[in-house]
């Protein structure tokens, strides 16, 4: 079951992704399901599977870095504390998904492993560079970020992010996709990838 007890569930929000879901096969297991056998696992998928309305390229002015260790990517992944962005850190790459409130529920409650009514969403946003907690997974808060065209616009951080970690091979492949779709290239997506890198 996945339940919502959220307000307004059909209310347009942008869904703005840093790490595997800038890839749209990636993002659309969270809305559609996915089996074991998927290279991302199984995913119930959200109670409304509808394709997102619109993408698009934004800025994420957060330091995204790579941290942690997931069994299933076999290294460190995408990780976003709510704190300021340093001047010499690298604005991250974002993709913003235009979905519905209920779908953010859904996708939130399954980054964590949890059922959607096991998530507490707010009836009002945050105001821009403010957050809200969740729920107790370790992606625990909506970060809201400036709108986009009018409508809201967030991302997912932890309040307490893992230590940095290398990604593995596999996971760096599935965001260099991602990006490649929204037309960056080679060089950039290297260059990119490289600045998330853990420091000796």
């Amino acid at each position: 079951m996945n339940d919502q007890i959220v307000s307004n569930p059909d209310e347009e929000v942008w869904y703005v992704a840093y790490g595997s879901n800038l890839l749209t096969a990636r993002m659309l297991a969270y809305l559609e399901g996915s089996t074991e056998e998927s290279l991302w696992g199984k995913h119930r998928g959200a109670k409304d599977p509808t394709f997102p309305r619109d993408d698009r390229r934004v800025e994420i002015s957060l330091p995204i870095r790579f941290g942690g260790y997931s069994q299933r990517w076999d290294g460190g992944v995408a990780w976003c504390p709510h704190k300021a962005l340093l001047e010499e850190k690298v604005t991250a790459v974002g993709r913003a998904w235009r979905v519905t409130r209920g779908q953010l529920a859904d996708i939130v409650a399954q980054e964590n492993r949890k059922e959607t009514r096991e998530v507490s969403f707010p009836d009002r946003f945050p105001e821009p560079g403010e957050a809200f907690k969740t729920n107790n997974g370790l992606i625990d808060l909506l970060i809201s970020l400036d709108p986009i065209i009018g409508i809201p616009a967030l991302t997912l951080g932890s309040s307490h992010p893992p230590p940095p970690g290398p990604p593995s091979p596999s996971y760096r492949a599935v965001l260099a996709a991602g990006m490649s779709e929204m037309g960056l290239t080679s060089a950039e997506i290297m260059k990119y990838l490289s600045a998330l890198e853990p420091k000796a």
